[in-house]
């Protein structure tokens, strides 16, 4: 797994724009009211790069229910780091703290699942990503 814990708008970080399809791009981010939110990137419709996920609400340490398209409007890029350096520069404006995970293995993926406690279809949701990448690794 490759963590990218810094600017990615000040260091390149080591990402392929093939990565979309066997790796799974993860983007962690805190914000100023402690609610956690834990995306994973899709190339929706293949045309536009967006980051879906799910919200751990701080007060409650609950799941949301439901995944999550989310359609703020930094959360489009025609590139992977396009994708990256739009969330970027709106997490600076918000004050909030992003971290990328690149999941290469079930290994990596179980270990962001367990750390981050990820539960219920979000779970359900991750582990069929990676079956439906991995499958692109053997292809």
């Amino acid at each position: 797994m490759k963590i990218i814990d810094y600017d990615v708008t000040k260091k390149i970080p080591p990402i392929s724009e093939s990565d979309i399809y066997n790796k799974i791009i993860i983007s962690y981010k805190i914000s100023s009211d402690k609610c956690s939110f834990i995306d994973y990137m899709i190339h929706d419709f293949g045309v536009i790069f967006r980051f879906r996920g799910n919200m751990k609400i701080h007060a409650t340490n609950e799941w949301l229910i439901d995944t999550i398209t989310w359609s703020d409007n930094y959360n489009n890029g025609e590139t992977i780091m396009d994708l990256l350096l739009k969330e970027q520069a709106e997490m600076e404006k918000r004050d909030w703290q992003a971290i990328y995970y690149i999941v290469e293995s079930l290994d990596d993926l179980m270990t962001i699942i367990n750390t981050f406690n990820i539960t219920g279809n979000y779970y359900n949701e991750l582990i069929d990503r990676w079956n439906t990448i991995s499958s692109n690794q053997k292809a």
